[in-house]
């Protein structure tokens, strides 16, 4: 049973030690570098998933069965797709684009997540304040983006058609661990998880919140970093998808440049 926990606004499920990518599933001895692969199929089964979210004081209904078939099939694609072709990459940390092939040449798995852009934050480890801000710089990027991509829905993107996507995803890439967030426009929810084994007595972890509380959410995540894996990354880099086709080129990334002039801001020391 997973164990809730409520911080102001933010609620967030500790599941289980064994129920994570390193100790779940037929194929656990591939979940070491899965990581990446758990959460972009997570991502695609929730945008296939008609409704998924429901009160952010509740477990999404079909989280247990969900999070454990991602964790099942991202361990089989990094041993069919990565470790049975090549087994000296048993170790091999992929990236978003590279993740995405291995996944789409298992043709079984239907994936329709696209990325829509990448950019990358920088981060001053030594900052005494490095937890506060580095959540403050993610959540501007993260709002900004959210504004581009839903006023594009709102218009139709380029190509006039108002079908877009009711959910934006973002894969985190920090310290050589891949999280998710998933931002679903129709109930107001973002969400993270976090695939991996958390300390000696919690496996994976599932936080979620009002998009509007979206700043209590990143700052817990930072400071989980630190706290569980005494990490200060000082460097995250941020891959956006859509389960919308085309969608780099029906919504034109001119978020990038915007992101990019955040990430250059300077931190203040205290």
């Amino acid at each position: 049973m997973a164990v809730h926990e409520q911080i102001d606004n933010l609620n967030i499920w500790w599941f289980p030690r064994d129920f994570c990518q390193s100790r779940f599933g037929a194929y656990q001895q591939s979940g070491t570098n899965s990581c990446t692969l758990i959460s972009l199929i997570l991502a695609d089964k929730v945008a296939k998933t008609e409704r998924f979210y429901n009160r952010v004081a509740e477990l999404p209904t079909r989280g247990w069965e969900m999070f454990g078939n991602a964790m099942n099939d991202g361990n089989n694609v990094y041993h069919n797709a990565i470790t049975a072709h090549t087994p000296s990459a048993r170790n091999l940390n992929l990236n978003i684009p590279d993740a995405i092939s291995a996944i789409r040449s298992q043709h079984k798995m239907n994936f329709r997540l696209e990325e829509w852009f990448y950019t990358h934050m920088e981060a001053d480890p030594t900052n005494p304040m490095y937890n506060r801000n580095v959540a403050m710089q993610l959540s501007r990027i993260f709002q900004i983006t959210l504004q581009v991509f839903q006023q594009a829905a709102a218009s139709g993107g380029t190509s006039g058609n108002r079908d877009m996507s009711s959910h934006l995803f973002a894969a985190i890439i920090a310290d050589s661990r891949t999280v998710m967030m998933t931002f679903d426009f129709r109930s107001s929810i973002v969400a993270l998880f976090d695939s991996h084994q958390h300390g000696r007595d919690a496996g994976a972890v599932f936080a979620q919140c009002t998009i509007n509380h979206m700043d209590d959410l990143l700052f817990w995540f930072i400071s989980m970093l630190h706290n569980v894996y005494s990490s200060r990354p000082a460097l995250f880099e941020i891959s956006f998808l859509s389960s919308q086709p085309g969608v780099a080129k029906r919504i034109p990334p001119a978020i990038k440049k915007i992101a990019n002039e955040i990430k250059k801001l300077p931190t203040k020391s205290h």
